[in-house]
């Protein structure tokens, strides 16, 4: 429990103690306060709303754990043992049939922990697509200059069913 310091005029505190009673102005501040808060935002609200959040954790929990296993048993023999060199390359087709598109920073971040390792990531991508292509008969991955679904400068998945053949 907290303590706080509240400033009140005379009358406002001589109005607290003739309803409150002798003693009892700490419990009717109190309640007035809660009462006031249950007004604003009722309990079952914040209960909810605690609920929501420790769900969310516990999704996200999950997603990392058993997201990009569960994503990389799509993938055809194919595309897992001769599109992709190495393990760096089965995650990021794995991040984009998790999440549709992403610019390079982005990968680069989520994937090796620095943003600036971009060139990286991009010269990954260019050597998928170029043995996506010999093997499959096309890339992968395509490049939107534009603004599309958010992004600027992403890079999209081109056909998911090209990934489980």
């Amino acid at each position: 429990m907290k303590s706080i310091r509240v400033n009140l005029e005379q009358d406002v505190l001589d109005r607290v103690d003739r309803v409150a009673g002798p003693g009892g102005r700490q419990r009717f501040i109190r309640e007035a306060i809660l009462w006031r808060l249950d007004r604003e935002i009722p309990p079952f609200v914040t209960e909810l709303e605690s609920r929501l959040n420790e769900l969310e954790s516990r999704v996200s929990r999950l997603e990392d754990l058993h997201g990009p296993q569960t994503f990389a048993g799509e993938l055809s023999d194919v595309v897992t043992r001769q599109v992709c060199r190495d393990d760096l390359e089965r995650r990021i087709l794995t991040y984009f049939l998790r999440h549709g598109g992403a610019t390079t920073p982005e990968l680069a971040e989520a994937l090796l922990g620095d943003s600036r390792k971009r060139r990286t990531i991009l010269s990954r991508m260019e050597g998928i697509n170029r043995r996506a292509t010999e093997l499959l008969g096309a890339p992968l991955f395509r490049l939107e200059k534009g603004v599309v679904r958010g992004k600027r400068g992403a890079w999209w998945l081109t056909d998911v069913d090209l990934l489980r053949r």
